[in-house]
């Protein structure tokens, strides 16, 4: 039974020991639109440009001792 409980508690040591030196991940996507419109005064004709862009970073955070 005493060695069942100490390597229970061994077990339990080593698992919280991987927990705490793990280090977590973030992303975040951004995304952004721009739409410019030009109109010739003499032709009354129009031109549609559209700019988009997309983002994405990764963050790796360390937990701190």
């Amino acid at each position: 039974m005493k060695k069942l409980f100490f390597l229970s508690l061994m077990l339990m040591t080593l698992v919280a020991v991987a927990v705490s030196n793990q280090s977590c991940k973030a992303w975040r996507t951004i995304a952004t639109s721009a739409t410019y419109v030009q109109q010739n005064d003499s032709t009354k004709a129009q031109t549609t440009t559209t700019i988009s862009t997309k983002t994405v970073e990764e963050y790796t955070g360390v937990k701190k001792r």
